[in-house]
């Protein structure tokens, strides 16, 4: 078997060489067949159609019953099982769970590339697949028998082919060496924001082998700033997440203190731990298998110049000085790629000899222990309700698929039921806590309280985390969750397998009604592009509606009743769970004609993730989007009836952008346009829809000189709120508002937020009063109190639409897409009076 110099033509580590994707499989499958301790296999296909691929290694006795280990972790992992297997073999559950835990072997579980311009760690597991096919030491002997190690060599491949293809493209040439755009093609850096949420192909096939396999230790290989410490690992810094089993959190911050040791024995400086990455707190970066028995620990290695060039300071690089946390300091100015990659070895080799040195014990505590727990933790409630009547089904839906896809047991109500002072009705879903996901339960849908304990010392400055604050899952999504303190009495079904309720579809009305949708559901955006592919009529009406008894709230959708229109409705509401009423006659109403096909255009700029969130967003809803390029500016109007700008885009985005003489052509779309901005204005007063988001909305206000004042404070020493859910009051008159209920709290971000200075119409803003945190953190939201979020202005021909909140982070608050959907179609309609209504749809 060729070492990898003799595979790849360079070691690795190698001064200004990168190893590309296609020959990290070529080789790491050549490995495999020629070794018995190796096993190569593609687990999926990226967004993008990539290859996925792992590497099991482990000793060939081990492999060989691969079937029956994981069968082994399983049973492990579910109290109830050991109870029953326990008691049929007459002895204690933890005597049978230790017996049978000696029958198996833990999987520790190695990942590098999810960040894909962190490449070191890549190209240091090429060695590190090599050693242990090649190498017939004791130390390695030891390791393969007693564990089985799984080896993910890029999390994200699609990324790995983007940054080291154009940086071998460009070398030689003057252009910049990294990868200027989103190398996940919709996420970029964000693809480890993603674990709780599973929208991403990468996230499903990870959760999957996650779920498979059941790690006790995952060992993500990062790289960190080429000013951080030479290697990170724990321990964590604070805060702790109350959900997380403390036996986690210890044995995660055993194995970077033992890195720390065995990086000091062998000699390499500048290994440092604690003081850095609180990433305990939020279930998005944290992971999700924590919940279920892994222990995770991360390496930060120092990164180089240009990905692969040796990066040097006129001082001693960090850390340079000696402490507790950094006993063995570095002594040089100068940092290589060799070096990353030595270190990541060392460290990688060390968390698997510390496992294997006690591997059974690793196994009962992890997979056993801390599952067990669940079944006694006194930390959350008995018990989590979602009543079956919502405003919003299509959210409820989400948020059950969410929790589904994640294995926890979801339980559905076979009758009405009391809990504490609340009547549910028949087939509401329950979620209990005693289950071995309880935990994980309960971190996505409490509310948080984030702890005044975060601290190194009672006079200590608290300590934010190194994400946001919250992630409760029911307020982001919209839906209504009820904490249920003592235990419930109801008859119940399991369910598994979530899918769309599809409702009871009317009758036709007639050639003289119309269908009608309310406007209170996230998925009517959906529903909406629908009926636009089909070439179907679409209004909404400016006033309520009395539809069959009940009262629809302003904004509800009117389409003709023909038979190819109820043909649609009915695949669509069974996709989304909406349920479509009728009128026997088209009403007496104001309305808006939304246009035949909206064409939206979205500005999001190079490597702009908020922006490509939203690209994923708009194609999950059929949204008939292009991302606007320099060349576009010129002919807008003829392009484009509504443009996005996507948070983060800032005037900076637009009128410099990517310099050209550093990129090749293709990345030129991203260039600046000077007078951008005025040409944007020009777009809305000439009779074009605007829609600006979170940061973006500063941008239009200054591009249109909006009548807004910024009041957000700057100081945050006296105000910040690192992402929280801040209480929110809409008016549900305002177009942009349509279909929000009068309360419901949305995502804050230390976002704009606005004081109105002239004539606008308010459809979000922040409660004049005290209070506003709904959960998460906040530190002086009193400045916030009656700042307008979201405001709709007529400029010239054409309407605006700002929000200062970032109400599309990351996908997560769902429920305010409703006001995204509102501003992109509304905005740019055609309003209606009532005889002109009867006349469009007859």
């Amino acid at each position: 078997m060729p070492t990898p110099k003799q595979f790849f033509g360079f070691e690795m580590g190698a001064e200004g060489k990168l190893a590309a994707f296609g020959p990290i499989k070529q080789y790491l499958s050549l490995l495999a067949d020629g070794s018995p301790n190796l096993e190569y296999e593609v687990v999926g296909k990226t967004t993008e159609g990539e290859d996925f691929p792992v590497l099991r290694v482990s000793s060939p006795v081990n492999l060989s019953r691969l079937d029956h280990i994981l069968d082994v972790n399983r049973r492990l992992a579910d109290p109830a099982q050991m109870q029953r297997e326990a008691d049929r073999a007459g002895q204690s559950r933890d005597e049978y769970a230790r017996n049978l835990a000696a029958t198996s072997v833990p999987v520790y579980y190695i990942e590098a590339g999810i960040h894909s311009t962190e490449v070191g760690n890549t190209q240091a597991l090429m060695d590190v697949a090599y050693r242990f096919a090649t190498d017939r030491s004791a130390p390695i002997q030891n390791i393969l028998d007693k564990m089985l190690i799984l080896i993910v060599p890029s999390q994200n491949p699609d990324g790995h082919n983007k940054v080291i293809d154009y940086f071998n493209e460009t070398a030689g040439t003057d252009f910049a060496r990294v990868f200027p755009d989103l190398y996940q093609k919709y996420v970029g850096h964000d693809d480890n924001r993603d674990w709780f949420m599973f929208t991403q192909k990468e996230t499903k096939i990870r959760v999957g082998l996650e779920q498979k396999y059941r790690p006790v230790v995952q060992h993500y290989m990062h790289w960190a700033g080429t000013n951080s410490p030479r290697i990170w690992s724990p321990p964590w810094d604070e805060p702790m997440s109350p959900t997380l089993d403390p036996l986690i959190i210890a044995s995660s911050n055993s194995i970077g203190q033992a890195a720390n040791r065995d990086l000091a024995a062998a000699g390499k400086t500048g290994a440092k731990t604690d003081d850095a990455y609180g990433i305990m707190w939020n279930a998005d970066v944290m992971g999700y298998s924590t919940f279920q028995g892994t222990s995770t620990w991360l390496t930060e290695v120092a990164a180089v110049k240009d990905l692969a060039y040796t990066f040097t300071s006129d001082q001693v690089l960090n850390p340079s000085v000696a402490t507790m946390r950094s006993p063995l300091p570095y002594d040089q100015k100068s940092w290589t790629l060799k070096q990353t990659v030595d270190y990541a070895k060392t460290a990688l080799f060390s968390g698997l000899e510390t496992v294997a040195g006690n591997p059974q014990q690793w196994l009962y505590n992890n997979t056993y222990l801390v599952n067990s727990h669940s079944e006694t933790w006194a930390g959350g409630p008995y018990a989590y309700v979602i009543s079956g009547n919502q405003r919003d089904p299509y959210a409820m839906y989400d948020l059950l698929r969410v929790l589904d896809f994640g294995k926890a047991r979801i339980e559905q109500s076979t009758a009405a039921f009391t809990a504490g002072s609340t009547r549910y009705p028949r087939g509401s879903w329950i979620l209990r806590t005693d289950q071995p996901m309880g935990r994980w339960i309960d971190q996505l849908l409490r509310i948080d309280e984030y702890p005044d304990s975060a601290r190194k010392c009672d006079t200590c400055p608290l300590i934010l985390p190194y994400s946001e604050t919250t992630d409760n899952l029911g307020l982001l999504l919209g839906v209504d969750v009820d904490a249920i303190k003592d235990e419930l009495t109801v008859g119940t079904r399991q369910v598994s397998g979530i899918e769309p309720v599809a409702p009871e579809f009317p009758r036709d009305p007639g050639r003289r009604g119309a269908y009608v949708l309310s406007p209170t559901s996230y998925g009517l955006g959906k529903v909406i592009t629908v009926l636009e592919d089909a070439n179907v009529p679409t209004f909404r009406a400016k006033a309520r509606l009395a539809v069959l008894g009940r009262t629809l709230p302003p904004g509800a959708v009117l389409v003709p009743a023909t038979p190819e229109v109820r043909r649609v409705l009915r695949t669509a509401s069974a996709e989304t769970g909406l349920p479509v009423y009728t009128v026997a006659r088209i009403p007496k109403v104001k309305a808006l004609k939304l246009k035949q096909t909206t064409r939206v255009g979205l500005v999001r700029g190079a490597n702009n993730m908020p922006g490509g969130w939203l690209m994923w967003m708009f194609e999950q809803y059929g949204v008939d989007y292009q991302v606007v390029g320099a060349d576009d500016y010129d002919g807008l109007a003829k392009k484009y009836d509504t443009i996005v700008l996507a948070p983060g885009v800032s005037t900076r985005t637009l009128t410099q952008g990517l310099d050209p003489a550093r990129y090749p052509d293709r990345f030129h779309w991203a260039r600046g346009v000077p007078d951008a901005p005025a040409k944007l204005a020009q777009f809305v007063k000439d009779g074009g829809n605007l829609v600006a988001l979170g940061s973006a909305s500063e941008t239009a206000r200054t591009a249109l000189d909006l009548p807004l004042q910024n009041v957000t404070p700057t100081d945050r020493s006296t105000f910040t709120i690192p992402g929280a859910l801040l209480k929110q009051r809409f008016n549900r008159q305002a177009p942009a508002a349509w279909g929000m209920p009068a309360e419901w709290p949305v995502w804050y971000n230390n976002d704009p937020a606005y004081r109105l200075t002239g004539t606008a119409q308010v459809a979000a803003a922040y409660p004049d009063t005290d209070g506003l945190l709904v959960s998460g953190y906040a530190r002086g939201d009193s400045a916030l109190k009656g700042a307008t979020n979201v405001a709709s202005f007529d400029v010239g021909k054409g309407h605006v639409t700002v929000a200062g909140g970032h109400i599309t982070f990351r996908t997560w608050p769902r429920a305010t897409w409703t006001v995204v959907t509102n501003a992109i179609y509304n905005g740019a309609a055609a309003s209606l009076n009532p005889a002109q209504l009867q006349r469009s749809m007859q």
